[in-house]
């Protein structure tokens, strides 16, 4: 039985990693050095998936993409309320009684993205990213928190994978950032700051669907001298419970 979930979990890291380079695809070396698993594994790997449907191989290049079941699928799932229509009322509620902007962002590809954002009442409002933004994840507290909220091999795989991005946001580092998901998971919440925006500091929770799955983030910006410690504990509280009754 063992066995059967570690396999089931190496196949849906692949179909992640396929689903962050669709439409163009990726080659078979690339998901090996990416997934950190032997070739024959993922060759082995990516067959079932193609014969499920689920991955396709390109004619030209040999490249993988998502096969016809998971448009099939991605079709369904559309006809659900878009999550912003879902959590903006959320957004605004934290917004208000933070006093600070506050952010809704999902995990895209190896990315978030901004989704939503809601404005608060405090005079210096800090704006980090607009709707529509991308970012690698992990950057921005929302992301952070929702590294922290999954099984470790998996945030590593993420972290790994944008390795040589990470350096753009002021130097951040795959080490750095391990280490800022250790303490959110230690905390139960996420906090960064002057990486995605200078003089910006973030406080990130993740936020899950009724079934339990990570479907997003949320986060509080403020500049630094609003955001000292007690006060990152303090919004984390009060983001946590409101999540908590809706």
């Amino acid at each position: 039985m063992a066995h059967g979930t570690q396999t089931l979990e190496r196949g849906i890291e692949l179909l992640k990693l396929v689903a962050a380079h669709h439409p163009s695809g990726i080659r078979l070396t690339d998901l090996a050095e990416l997934s950190g698993l032997e070739r024959p594994t993922v060759h082995r790997l990516l067959g079932s998936l193609v014969r499920e449907g689920l991955v396709t191989q390109h004619e030209v290049g040999k490249l993988y993409a998502l096969g016809q079941y998971c448009q099939q699928l991605a079709k369904a799932a559309g006809n659900e309320a878009p999550i912003q229509e879902t959590y903006g009322p959320l957004l605004e509620e934290i917004a208000q009684v933070t006093g600070d902007a506050t952010f809704l962002v999902v995990q895209s590809g190896f990315d978030t993205l901004c989704i939503a954002r809601a404005i608060g009442t405090y005079v210096i409002q800090a704006l980090a990213v607009s709707v529509g933004h991308r970012q690698p994840i992990g950057v921005g507290a929302g992301g952070l928190a929702m590294l922290a909220e999954m099984p470790a091999r998996d945030a590593d795989a993420l972290i790994r994978a944008n390795r040589e991005r990470l350096p753009y946001y002021r130097n951040l580092t795959m080490a750095a950032l391990r280490g800022m998901v250790a303490q959110a998971r230690a905390d139960g919440y996420a906090v960064i700051g002057n990486h995605a925006v200078s003089g910006v500091v973030g406080v990130g929770v993740a936020l899950r669907d009724p079934m339990g799955n990570i479907i997003g983030g949320v986060s509080v910006a403020s500049i630094k001298s609003r955001m000292g410690r007690e006060r990152q504990e303090l919004i984390a509280r009060q983001m946590r419970e409101l999540i908590a009754r809706r």
